[in-house]
């Protein structure tokens, strides 16, 4: 999140950013029926507030969220009036703050918050934004509907597209990009204007001085609020949804979704651009043939039959297959997470030159389409696609700034409504026994709550082995299967693996190695290593224990021994695709594979290593028939496999990916499409001398999780000069506060009591 709106809000305000405990929040709103289907008319507005200060995986939880307001209808324009309780503490808790405890220094001190910015969709912006600027404007009438041309402003100025008119809306481009109004302009212009007061009641035409502009945003009253970069944020939820539903309902041509309507057609005759979507008059009545961007009826039952093919991790997607109509050629009930599986957009870390170069492409991609689809198709939602990567530049990931987790607690308000008479005082009611239950969950460890409750795909948690083998988070379901053998060579195979990945015993191998080296001939080395190796540890290992060597464990002699049996879990899900990286000093090879089957190897003492089963399939690019790369998509063969005598891999070694249909290059070609865990984060390692303000605020707070494990659980994963963040429990410790009076600051304080600031 510590976007260059963060930053420049940090230089603007440093005595706000000199102390890391001020609360950085953000605010969200949006509308639902609590009644359902039995009343069309009802409208309930919640505002919600959540604050940033917090570890990636815990912002924006329900938990963390809390409800300021409750609006008993639509609001429209006059959203100010109930805003007013909550700006004006708002207001206060900038100016005055609040007296606070912290439990780290034992002090109190002077807590202050601030609005970064508002999360809405797309079409309840307005309310927040008091209208919009509207000066030199590209929007135009086509088909009957505002739609937004002239992307071509956004090129450079001696781009070759800008001169080209019939490819485009038949005129040439000679205007620069339109200006971007800062904070204080905006308010300036918005200080010079007089507005009715407010009320449904009140008229609504406006003098054409006040261009665009409906009222002056109440936000602005807030000192702050007019130096921030971003206010607003476009909300990439719905922006997917509609961009799908425009673009894959043109392609399809499906009826209702598609943009190439015959409107649309007679804006192209009207404009004299692109003669070949003309309507056809050979007959007596005009019709619209199918457009050249259009599949055929093959082709778009292909691509369907595709599509419903594929199946998903378990909790990755729903179950897409349900919406395709393949005989209908269409989708039908798709929602906007099912859209995002298509065209995922989030992303946990890029870098700014990425950024940059994704700002240039999305002009390219848009001007691309303008010589493609009619007019009509380029949507309000089409538009704002060139506003995006500027967005991520300023505000950091996605997924903190989109209406995925208000959307989500919309559908458990409705739930919680018993009285439909008064749906609003149910809400209340029930979001008040919530706030409680979860302030008392905080302060009990001997019960489950939503703090220690395990998640439904447990790991067990960190173990306190000191072997990393023997460390691993990993726990396989179900009960062991019968009927399994697991041959004397599938126990020596597998155990030399644990071996040979065993980051502790690193020395004795590297000691027997160069035994192997004086013994041996260097072609032989390897082989007699892997047989010699395990019999002269565990010698190494007894002479250890018997001169009560202070490096002697149990551990170390019970994984010398070896493992006593083996017991299989059968696997049924249907992704089980494996990934391994490559990057040792032997091969820089990735590996790709199907699990087969998980195999638990038991140790003496009870412990365990959870080891993967898998068939590899040949994946080394040197060998024709193996792998392609096709669009940057890479596919595997199959049916060509690799290490078939050396099938096993420790469980924490592997990433899950899963394995598409390739159309184009046949049955036995599986395109491979890797996916991150939601709780996983990669960070790039810091550097000591890095005199960086936010690398050194990072390393302040890993040092406060490392040494503060009565406050964190942290799992680190450490590889290739990466190391990945997931949570597997986080527990905080809370402090005592003085409570002061009002809505918000009282949720505020109850919000503080949770975090212990670092």
């Amino acid at each position: 999140m510590h976007g260059e709106a963060w930053k420049e809000f940090d230089r603007t305000f440093p005595e706000f950013a000199a102390d890391p405990r001020n609360v950085r929040l953000g605010l969200a709103t949006d509308g639902f029926n609590p009644y359902g289907v039995l009343n069309q008319h009802h409208s309930t507005w919640p505002i919600f507030v959540f604050p940033y200060n917090l570890p990636p995986w815990k912002c924006m939880k329900k938990e963390y969220m809390m409800m300021t307001v409750l609006i008993t209808e639509d609001p429209g324009r006059s959203i100010d009036v109930y805003l007013r309780p909550l700006v004006d503490e708002l207001k206060d808790l900038w100016t005055n703050g609040v007296r606070t405890y912290d439990k780290s220094t034992g002090k109190m001190f002077t807590l202050r918050a601030a609005v970064m910015w508002t999360v809405n969709d797309f079409q309840h912006m307005q309310w927040f934004l008091g209208g919009a600027q509207r000066e030199d404007v590209t929007s135009g009438w086509h088909a009957g509907k505002v739609c937004y041309l002239g992307h071509r402003r956004w090129l450079p100025w001696d781009h070759e597209w800008r001169e080209k008119d019939k490819e485009f809306d038949g005129n040439t481009e000679r205007r620069l990009r339109p200006r971007e109004w800062s904070g204080d302009e905006i308010l300036e212009q918005l200080n010079r204007l007089d507005f009715a007061p407010f009320g449904k009641t009140v008229s609504r035409t406006r003098p054409s001085t006040h261009m665009n502009w409906t009222h002056k945003p109440m936000f602005f009253e807030l000192p702050y609020w007019s130096k921030l970069k971003l206010r607003h944020n476009l909300d990439v939820m719905h922006v997917e949804k509609n961009v799908f539903d425009t673009l894959v309902g043109t392609i399809l041509d499906i009826e209702g979704k598609t943009k190439d309507t015959i409107k649309a057609r007679l804006d192209l005759e009207r404009m004299g651009i692109r003669r070949g979507l003309w309507m056809n008059r050979d007959s007596d009545k005009a019709r619209r043939d199918l457009a050249f961007f259009s599949m055929k009826p093959n082709d778009k039952k292909e691509f369907l039959k595709f599509v419903s093919s594929v199946k998903f991790p378990d909790g990755y997607a729903s179950n897409i297959a349900r919406c395709v109509n393949v005989d209908g050629g269409k989708f039908t009930g798709l929602k906007s997470h099912d859209c995002h599986i298509f065209f995922p957009t989030d992303g946990k870390n890029i870098a700014k030159d990425r950024h940059i170069q994704l700002r240039h492409d999305i002009v390219q991609v848009l001007c691309k389409f303008e010589m493609i689809f009619p007019p009509a198709f380029f949507t309000s939602m089409m538009h704002v696609m060139v506003h995006l990567p500027e967005e991520a530049l300023l505000a950091g990931p996605v997924n903190y700034r989109w209406m995925y987790p208000i959307e989500r607690l919309l559908g458990e308000l409705k739930k919680s409504v018993r009285n439909r008479a008064k749906p609003e005082g149910s809400i209340i009611e029930a979001w008040v026994q919530y706030e409680s239950l979860t302030f008392c969950g905080m302060y009990l460890k001997d019960v489950e709550t939503a703090f220690n409750r395990p998640q439904r795909n447990n790991d067990g948690g960190m173990r306190k082995e000191k072997l990393s083998v023997f460390a691993q988070s990993a726990r396989p379901f179900g009960d062991p299967g019968r009927g399994e053998s697991f041959s004397r060579n599938d126990m020596e195979v597998a155990h030399w693996f644990v071996l040979n990945n065993c980051d502790e015993i690193m020395a004795y191998l590297d000691e027997h190695e160069e035994m192997m080296k004086r013994e041996h001939p260097s072609h032989l080395v390897a082989q007699k290593q892997r047989e010699l190796f395990p019999q002269w540890f565990l010698e190494s290992v007894n002479k250890l224990k018997s001169s009560n060597s202070p490096t002697y464990s149990d551990e170390l002699y019970n994984l010398a021994f070896g493992p006593i049996r083996a017991e299989f879990f059968r696997v049924v899900i249907l992704t089980a695709g494996v990934h391994v990286p490559g990057g040792g000093e032997s091969t820089n090879i990735d590996f790709y594979g199907k699990l087969t089957n998980v195999v638990q190897l038991l140790y003496k003492d009870r412990y365990q290593v959870i080891m993967f089963k898998c068939r590899w399939f040949d994946s080394n690019p040197n060998r024709p028939g193996s792998v392609k790369i096709d669009h940057g998509l890479l596919s595997v063969n199959i049916n060509r496999t690799w290490y078939d005598d050396d099938p096993y891999i420790l469980a924490n070694m592997a990433t899950q990916i899963m394995y598409l249909d390739d159309p184009k290059a046949g049955s036995s070609w599986k395109v491979v499409q890797k996916m991150d865990h939601r709780n996983v984060y990669a960070i790039p390692e810091l550097d000591l001398t890095d005199n960086d303000v936010d690398n050194v605020a990072d390393q302040r707070l890993e040092s406060s999780m490392e040494n503060d494990a009565e406050h964190f659980e942290i799992h680190m994963l450490y590889k290739n000069r990466f190391k990945s963040k997931e949570c597997l429990q986080s527990k905080y410790r809370f402090s005592q506060l003085q409570l002061t009076s009002g809505i918000f600051q009282d949720s505020m304080l109850q919000w503080a009591r949770a975090v212990k600031m670092m």
